[in-house]
Order: C-alpha cells, then sequence, then structure tokens
C-alpha cells in the first residue's frame, strides 16, 4: 500500500489492488489520542481560561500534523495530584502511540507532552505549577528527553 498527504487529510492511501484510498484528517488522529490519553489513570482534563478565571477542562488537548504516514502530537493535561508526572505522562506515551498506530495505521514519530497544572481536591480550581513541565518524545521507547 502508498501513501502520501493530501491537501486536507493527513494520509491518503491506495490500495495496491485499486481499490480505492484511504484519507486520514489530523483531527481523526487528534481525536485517538486525546480518547487514549484520557482512559490513563491519573490524566485529568487541562485547565482553560473561562473569562478572567481558570476552570478544568473535560479532556486532554491535542494537535497533531501527519505527514507521510508519521504523526507529530503535542498535547497538553493536567495530573491527579500525587500522581507522578513522570509516570502518568510515560504511560500516556505508550497509549497514544499504540492506539494511533492500531486505529490509524500511522506511527507516532514525536509527542511533545505539556501538564501545566496538577488537579488537586475535587479539581474545582487548578493548582497551577510555576512553570510547565514539557516532557519531548524522539521516538524509540519514549524515556528519551524527558525533562
Amino acid at each position: 500500500m502508498r501513501s502520501h498527504a493530501g491537501p486536507d487529510a493527513a494520509v491518503v492511501r491506495h490500495s495496491p489492488a485499486g481499490a480505492g484510498s484511504l484519507r486520514v484528517a489530523d483531527r481523526v488522529v487528534e481525536k485517538i489520542a486525546v480518547t487514549a490519553a484520557a482512559e490513563v489513570f491519573g490524566v485529568a482534563g487541562a485547565p482553560r481560561r473561562l473569562g478572567g478565571s481558570r476552570a478544568w477542562g473535560r479532556r486532554p488537548r491535542a494537535t497533531a500534523r501527519v505527514r507521510g504516514g508519521e504523526a507529530r502530537l503535542t498535547m497538553a493535561f493536567a495530573v491527579r495530584y500525587p500522581a507522578s508526572v513522570d509516570e502518568i505522562t510515560g504511560r500516556v506515551r505508550v497509549a497514544v502511540r499504540e492506539r494511533v498506530a492500531a486505529f490509524a495505521g500511522i506511527r507516532v514519530a514525536r509527542l511533545d507532552i505539556a501538564v501545566p497544572a496538577l488537579r488537586v481536591g475535587d479539581g474545582s480550581s487548578p493548582s497551577v505549577l510555576d512553570r510547565t513541565r514539557d516532557v519531548h518524545g524522539m521516538g524509540g521507547t519514549g524515556d528519551e528527553g524527558q525533562v
């Protein structure tokens, strides 16, 4: 099966028998990634601004760019205190890579994760960290480049 990027689709695949093509949009990869991350115990929705106050989103956020059968994703979510940020982001990295590959047939080449807050107590107000925790993956096991 050969593939190439289309103008408004992440991946276009043509079957060798000429049976047709499959187009997978960036937003489809984003939804797969968000769903996979949300299912990891310890992940909470990313904080967001509503007017002048901060509120919890219900789900993680993700943006994806897919070219040539590989995805580059950026995700943001809160971690439920007292869970380990490193442990939770590692689990998310594995879940997202496996799910995107299984459902879309696309390899996640890079997954950048920002954890801008810890979710404490009932979650009515985020406890914001002094700085954003960025975890950058360069492929492989997911342990490379962690800050």
